[in-house]
């Protein structure tokens, strides 16, 4: 299956996030209420300017760039066939394929395994282990990146960061956020005649409930609720800061 063009956008999907690691996904059938099963065993293909690699699908996607080193990369000059000479070359590519599959299956006691990677074991002893051994880069490694260009990630970690300065790991009811803090919360926001900040509770509200027990960028939110048996329980929120081992001059881990 292939999406081509898909430029300048978040590549972010539920479904497909499902399909690509449960199996079976089920997903709705169009028109109906009805569930069914799917069984994907598709090579998804997909192309994009622009492209942002978002939420749950930076761990599900290998991901190459091209750069052309030119404006205008159709001007570039190709000798004609070049498609065709790939055609005439597919026996040998195969072979060249399943030998070094079937190797790595005939010996997989001495191979070096790569770095782990959840829902993908099976494709990382058949497919990445074998190509590790023979001096290929692990693409696990990219998933770091991946992570912190996700425009979501780097806005929960840009919100914890102000947090942690302003407030370190002190148990905070969201009434006692700093300004600082909630304008970042809430984009919303804005400033009134006499320098207050005007900002939506519900907002700041929705957001904690959503992101607590949230990881990201090194740090965690946690929610603490006291009173728990009262009709109106007590909840505070606290940011857990990275170790000091891990953070770098400017924060970020």
């Amino acid at each position: 299956m292939f999406l081509d063009n898909f430029n300048a956008k978040e590549l972010k999907s539920d479904t497909l996030a499902s399909a690509l690691t449960e199996n079976p996904a089920k997903v709705r059938l169009m028109g109906h209420s009805k569930m069914v099963p799917l069984y994907v065993r598709t090579f998804i293909g997909i192309t994009g300017n622009g492209l942002q690699i978002a939420e749950d699908m930076a761990r599900r996607l290998l991901n190459c760039h091209l750069d052309a080193h030119m404006e205008n990369p159709e001007e570039r000059k190709f000798q004609p066939g070049f498609l065709d000479d790939i055609f005439a070359q597919r026996a040998s590519l195969l072979s060249d394929a399943l030998t070094i599959w079937r190797w790595g299956r005939q010996n997989p006691g001495t191979l070096t395994p790569g770095r782990p990677l959840g829902s993908y074991e099976v494709w990382c002893q058949w497919v990445r282990d074998p190509l590790l051994a023979l001096g290929m880069k692990d693409p696990v490694d990219r998933l770091a990146e991946i992570k912190a260009n996700d425009p979501k990630r780097r806005a929960l970690t840009d919100i914890f960061e102000a947090w942690w300065k302003v407030h370190k790991d002190t148990e905070l009811k969201a009434s006692e956020l700093d300004p600082q803090v909630i304008e970042l919360i809430d984009e919303k926001a804005s400033l009134n005649k006499d320098g207050s900040l005007r900002f939506s509770r519900q907002r700041v509200a929705q957001f904690l409930t959503r992101y607590s027990d949230t990881r990201v960028g090194g740090y965690l939110l946690s929610k603490i609720t006291t009173d728990a048996l009262k009709a109106r329980p007590t909840n505070k929120y606290r940011v857990s800061g990275p170790p000091p081992n891990q953070e770098s001059e400017n924060g970020q881990v």
